[in-house]
């Protein structure tokens, strides 16, 4: 049996991960003004695939026994964590607004939360339920909730987005289970080949109208880092901290994402850090805590809602 990683380790890889899809929300708006979305996924799948296939060949690492029981459920998988997932958030953003996506990108941990407390899997304590709400209000606020605008023009891709977030907590949810029991190198290895195959067959109009663009050394580079930092790393970190880590925490750390944004936007663009932003980043980092805390002392600061609220103090937490 694998041995369990340190906790700092998983919640590092967890942070890893969030920074790296924080700089590639900006780094894809370089990649996709010039390469058709639907085309861009597929071409950067099959081309991670590739990549991750020779990685695993190369470390060694034994495959899983050829059987339904590992090919079989990877294709459900696939299809929640990659095909649907990445198609429906494309195709929305496309028939919604930048604001809209962003706002409803953040029903992903909540679906998560609410699909394990319903299965059974995780009690929703009111240590989490109060971390959610802190974190989910802090991002609800830092992306200026107030600025959506639904209407019948939005319709078709605020409903594709909130696809893409029901389908991507049903991964997290239902994924823990067989990402644990298996290979990470070869799971991800799989996971992305099936997933070449579903986004090409939904990106064929995209491929056959497309005409290649001039390739500057800007765009080479957000090409580069799309494909190995926000893909190839991005994908087998998550993977792997799923693994030994609660579905609940591996959502409720996406909320990190508007933070790592807000960071890159001060840094390189000379956007100004207002008392709104930096409250918001403070409810989220509060919420994140909340969650992953694991002592009565990691969250004194919750003992007088405890109080308010009359939760037993033999509660789970």
């Amino acid at each position: 049996m694998a041995t369990t990683p340190p906790k700092a380790l998983v919640l590092s890889a967890l942070i890893a991960v969030q920074v790296l899809f924080g700089v590639n929300y900006i780094i894809s708006k370089i990649v996709v003004a010039v390469f058709p979305p639907l085309m861009w996924a597929s071409a950067r799948i099959i081309l991670s695939s590739v990549l991750m296939l020779l990685l695993t060949l190369l470390s060694g690492r034994k495959h899983p026994k050829i059987a339904f029981a590992f090919f079989g459920p990877l294709v459900i998988f696939a299809l929640l964590g990659t095909i649907i997932n990445q198609a429906s958030f494309l195709v929305g953003l496309r028939y919604t607004t930048s604001t809209n996506s962003a706002i409803l990108n953040t029903l992903i941990p909540v679906f998560t939360l609410l699909i394990v407390a319903v299965r059974g899997l995780e009690k929703m304590t009111f240590r989490k339920t109060v971390g959610f709400l802190l974190a989910f209000v802090g991002v609800l606020a830092l992306r200026k909730v107030e600025d959506i605008s639904l209407s019948d023009q939005t319709l078709v891709g605020d409903l594709l987005t909130i696809l893409n977030c029901f389908s991507y907590g049903l991964f997290l949810a239902y994924g823990k289970k067989f990402i644990e029991s298996h290979d990470p190198l070869w799971t991800t290895t799989w996971l992305f080949i099936y997933g070449s195959f579903g986004l090409t067959l939904i990106a064929i109009p995209d491929w056959y109208n497309f005409q290649m663009p001039t390739m500057t050394p800007v765009l080479w580079a957000a090409v580069i880092f799309a494909i190995f930092g926000a893909t190839l790393l991005t994908y087998f970190l998550n993977f792997w901290a799923l693994a030994h880590a609660k579905s609940s925490q591996v959502a409720i750390f996406i909320y990190l994402q508007p933070v790592v944004t807000s960071f890159i936007a001060w840094v390189w663009m000379n956007e100004a850090i207002t008392v709104r932003t930096f409250a918001s980043c403070l409810l989220i980092f509060l919420g994140l805590l909340t969650v992953i805390a694991k002592n009565r002392t990691d969250y004194f600061f919750l003992q007088p809602f405890k109080k308010l609220f009359n939760f037993n103090s033999s509660q789970n937490v």
